[in-house]
């Protein structure tokens, strides 16, 4: 499988509790509107900052990650290519996404414990 990590900023009219509520409020649950079987998704997973911090340890500037995985590739290109994908999901994370700063990190996971 690849895990496709895709880390997120919101738009600059947005506060992180704005964003926030946007992502699991109102976008998320779209998915679940989709015709079943259109989205070639294994596991979705949304990952939200904590204001923790570790003296000397730099934080990523990100509002969130969704961590997709996918069977492969060209699954994840079917389904970020696809007409639903582009009409509906990206469209509405115009509303509150600054897509030109949205990053994927295409990976595979080697266990090392737990």
């Amino acid at each position: 499988m690849i895990k496709l990590s895709i880390f997120l900023t919101r738009r600059p009219d947005l506060s992180h509790d704005e964003f926030v509520d946007y992502w699991t409020q109102k976008h998320t649950p779209l998915l679940s509107t989709l015709p079943a079987g259109e989205v070639p998704v294994r596991r979705y997973v949304q990952l939200l900052p904590t204001d923790d911090e570790i003296p000397g340890i730099s934080t990523a500037d990100y509002d969130g990650v969704a961590e997709v995985w996918v069977d492969s590739i060209a699954d994840a290109t079917r389904w970020f290519t696809s007409d639903t994908y582009t009409t509906t999901i990206a469209a509405d994370e115009e509303n509150f996404l600054d897509r030109s700063r949205t990053r994927f990190l295409y990976s595979t996971e080697s266990p090392i414990f737990g």
